[in-house]
């Protein structure tokens, strides 16, 4: 234990309940974990958990405005947004279209005065001026959908406000990743849903490629794509708003407060500590490795660019969702191996 703080984590965790106690559980699971000290280690000051009662229209509002104001003071922050309950689109008609949340004081009655509009939900992330910022929505499907009182009107379940992808469309840190595709369930399970169970492995460290200590955001989407659709109880698979655009594995959280290994690991020998100098041997040995590694930083740098250029001219979904896991595992692998270059590098000097 290294009794360590991730201070510059902050994070809003809200779970609806209602017809879905499951969200409840899910939010509440993140939030356990993120202020745990042997875990992700976030100051709790920094950590908002709204669930049933708490999580009104007007609640949701005022703790985002709180965490913008947080964040506005600490440049160097790293945010998660974490909703977990129903979203989706009113369709009417006439053909027109509009995504929102459903609060806990959600009235069909009421739409614009208890549901959060995707607009306003955009505007409040835009709002948090932080660079690694991250948005969770484990938007379910299950037990049916909100019952509206217009008969010209229908819910359709929806994964992300289509203006938050805009919004968040430039930045490497800034990323959008919903539970599910559009055309597909989000699946509950027991004691958490299937997306929430795979993310809060993931952030307790079973994504860790280096083994560095941190849960990085490559690694856990790695993880979540892997393992959500072996998950589920039909299909399902993730989405992320900006593939092409991550290439800074930055980190979430710590995922053993602090220390790199978890109980019942030990170091292995790449993560033992260089030799504070080194022998003429030694140097070499390592000049050799610091050339191996660039060799292959070159290629697989090549390789992604050759890969993203695919994946934006491809139009088959099935060819497409293939090509963005085969892509995240490869940006992962080129950032883990610029981040072990620097690592022989820092030790010759």
């Amino acid at each position: 234990m290294t009794n360590k703080t991730f201070s510059n984590g902050y994070a809003l965790l809200v779970g609806i309940g209602v017809d879905l106690p499951v969200t409840v559980k899910d939010a509440t699971a993140v939030y356990n974990l993120l202020i745990d000290p042997s875990h992700a280690a976030y100051s709790t000051e920094q950590v908002a958990l709204l669930t049933e009662t708490s999580a009104t229209r007007q609640q949701i509002l005022a703790a985002f405005d709180r965490l913008i104001e947080q964040v506005s003071q600490n440049p160097e922050a790293t945010v998660i947004v974490y909703y977990s309950g129903h979203g989706g689109s009113i369709k009417g008609s006439d053909g027109s279209s509009e995504y929102f949340l459903v609060p806990y004081d959600f009235n069909k009655s009421r739409i614009a005065d208890t549901a959060i509009s995707g607009r306003e939900f955009t505007e409040k992330i835009e709002a948090i001026k932080a660079r690694k910022l991250v948005v969770l929505l484990d938007c379910c499907h299950a037990g049916g959908v909100p019952a509206l009182k217009e008969v010209d009107k229908s819910y359709t379940k929806s994964p992300v406000p289509p203006d938050l992808l805009n919004v968040l469309g430039s930045g490497s840190g800034r990323v959008v990743v919903a539970s599910s595709r559009e055309n597909e369930y989000s699946y509950t399970g027991n004691p958490y849903s299937a997306f929430t169970a795979c993310l809060l492995e993931a952030l307790q460290g079973k994504a860790a490629v280096n083994k560095d200590g941190y849960a990085r955001i490559l690694d856990v989407l790695i993880y979540l794509f892997d393992q959500v659709p072996k998950r589920a109880s039909g299909p399902q698979h993730p989405f992320v708003n900006k593939v092409l655009g991550l290439g800074d594995n930055f980190p979430l959280c710590y995922y053993a407060g602090g220390s790199k290994f978890l109980p019942g690991e030990s170091p292995s020998p790449e993560f033992t500590p260089a030799p504070t100098s080194l022998n003429s041997g030694q140097r070499r040995r390592m000049e050799q490795k610091r050339d191996a590694l660039q060799g292959e930083w070159n290629l697989r740098s090549e390789k992604v660019k050759r890969m993203r250029t695919d994946f934006a001219i491809e139009t088959a979904t099935a060819i497409k969702f293939q090509l963005e896991q085969q892509l995240l595992d490869e940006e992962a692998r080129l950032a883990h191996l610029g981040a072990e270059l620097d690592a022989v590098e820092q030790a010759l000097l």
